[in-house]
């Protein structure tokens, strides 16, 4: 028995899951042309026209169940309504200060598909928590970023959405970790 059998027969006694048999999911995004958002993964939204972006990407998969995640109110619901998103698949939820507990249940639940929150946190342990939360999951968590891109390894992609001419984004992708391009 070679030592990759031996590692797989150990990890089923365990009770993991393999993340290498399993087959990785990617989610068209709007105008991302042939690059797409792969599920099990942390994306850091960054610029002025990210929650646009984000409207229609949410429009595009309306059947995906959502956490929208906020310390204070600041999305309306209906604008988001009115941008094709079907919000009986949004859970919104005010959280005050504390996001990471609410964050980790959401992602540890496995009910949503993707997890929305504002980009507030610093420490890498914490990143690399919502990275392994979000893997096992198979969800997406999108953090929306203020104004500088973080350096934090556990982000997979970080996307600055900007405004394009003719109702288009101007979209640089600052980093790709996973995915297909």
């Amino acid at each position: 028995m070679s030592v990759a059998e031996k590692l797989v027969n150990l990890r089923l006694i365990l009770g993991h899951q393999l993340i290498s048999s399993q087959e990785k999911q990617y989610l068209p995004a709007p105008q991302l042309g042939s690059n797409t958002v792969p599920q099990g993964c942390i994306v850091e939204l960054l610029g002025d026209y990210k929650i646009e972006w984000l409207s229609q990407f949410l429009a595009l998969h309306p059947d995906l169940k959502v956490f929208w995640a906020e310390r204070s109110a600041s999305i309306l619901p209906t604008a988001l309504h009115q941008r094709g998103v079907k919000l009986s698949q949004i859970t919104f939820a005010l959280l005050g200060q504390d996001l990471v507990q609410p964050l980790r249940r959401a992602m540890q639940s496995q009910v949503f598909s993707v997890v929305i929150a504002p980009q507030l946190f610093s420490e890498i342990k914490v990143l690399q928590a919502f990275q392994l939360f979000a893997e096992k999951a198979n969800c997406i968590l999108f953090l929306l970023g203020q104004e500088q891109a973080s350096n934090a390894w556990p982000i997979s992609l970080q996307l600055q959405i900007e405004k394009g001419q003719k109702q288009q984004f101007e979209i640089e992708v600052l980093r790709q970790r996973h995915g297909k391009s």
